[in-house]
């Protein structure tokens, strides 16, 4: 069957459309049940996927592997996502030398291209190299101001550093100064590669997620920089689960020495508003993470209003998450909002 036979089946048409060509060539049987109208009451959730991988063309490796254009729009539309944010983990991009700040150009500019191309399917999180300010700043300014990027990516960990270092606040007082949406993707440290020996990459990146959300937190970099909206992966890896514990440990409220803490709220003056203000302001995406479990950790935590959707794919098939969800018995109202409404509000390019 070629396009002609379909309609317009390029990535614009809308899903409405193409299941109405399809049905006219008599192949509606062909269509899986799991496919273009995804099962969500019957209805096309329209989801909004933000943790997608994409790679440069001509590249096989790392956690976009495989990644076409071609082959994201047809997973998409099998599994009822209308849009993705593309990241790129940027660990090329982090060595601090021309070479990265060079990758970080090509990838961007690639992403940038990939959304003119399908610019209701696709938006893109920036690469920055942040190791090197200079580069940074001006990677900053020409994705945003020139390639119209929807936020940016951070790797949990940036050589032997965490996100709240002081070496990055020239960067942060930027992205500030722009209110931009963030990214965080996990990485396994230098430090921790062979803790456990065959095994570090199954805990260590949701390790190493809390690592960067709590060292932002206590640096007071979340505080002094509040207009960053920040996405943290995989369900907040560990966070919803210890922050409590995170609360606590606030250096200052120490436990340890016979002292007492009765119920405070983690104030100081790096954090002026408190620990859970703080956390429950970050926004969580529930990719391979939508186990009941870390679900209801997630939801006993954070506001409804910070869930966002996304799938982790090509990594991950996208059906360790959807398969998950509605085990978790979420109401439509939530589930709304999860896959498209709280989207909406972040990326108001989004709303339609």
């Amino acid at each position: 069957m070629n396009s002609e036979q379909l309609g317009d089946s390029s990535p614009g048409a809308s899903r409405r459309d193409i299941l109405k060509a399809l049905a006219a060539a008599g192949v509606g049987a062909l269509v899986p049940a799991s496919g273009l109208i995804a099962q969500n009451g019957g209805a096309n959730p329209r989801r909004v996927d933000m943790h997608h991988h994409y790679q440069l063309p001509g590249t096989g490796r790392g956690e976009g592997a495989g990644w076409t254009p071609e082959k994201a729009l047809e997973v998409m539309d099998q599994h009822g996502v209308e849009t993705t944010i593309l990241s790129r983990p940027g660990g090329e991009a982090y060595d601090g030398t021309e070479k990265g700040s060079t990758f970080a150009r090509r990838i961007n500019e690639y992403g940038a291209k990939m959304v003119s191309e399908h610019p209701k399917r696709f938006g893109f999180f920036a690469v920055i190299p942040f190791p090197d300010t200079k580069a940074s700043l001006a990677e900053i300014e020409y994705s945003f101001d020139t390639l119209k990027a929807d936020g940016f990516s951070l790797m949990s960990s940036i050589g032997d550093k965490w996100p709240g270092d002081p070496a990055f606040d020239e960067v942060w007082a930027e992205m500030n100064r722009r209110k931009l949406v963030g990214f965080m993707h996990p990485l396994v440290p230098p430090c921790c590669t062979n803790l456990i020996p065959g095994g570090a990459g199954s805990v260590e990146r949701d390790f190493d997620t809390t690592r960067a959300v709590t060292n932002l937190l206590y640096s007071g970099t979340l505080s002094k920089y509040p207009d960053i909206r920040y996405i943290i992966n995989h369900s907040g890896a560990t966070v919803p689960v210890l922050a409590g514990r995170i609360k606590d440990r606030v250096p200052g409220f120490s436990t340890y020495g016979g002292k007492k803490l009765s119920n405070h709220d983690g104030k100081t003056d790096k954090i002026p508003n408190g620990v859970f203000y703080e956390l429950t302001k970050l926004y969580y995406e529930c990719a391979h993470a939508a186990y009941p479990a870390a679900m209801a950790a997630l939801l006993a935590f954070a506001p409804t209003s910070q869930l966002l959707f996304g799938t982790d794919w090509p990594a991950e098939p996208m059906e360790s998450t959807l398969d998950e969800l509605p085990k978790s018995k979420l109401s439509p109202q939530v589930m709304r909002a999860l896959n498209r409404g709280n989207a909406e509000r972040l990326f108001p390019r989004l709303k339609s």
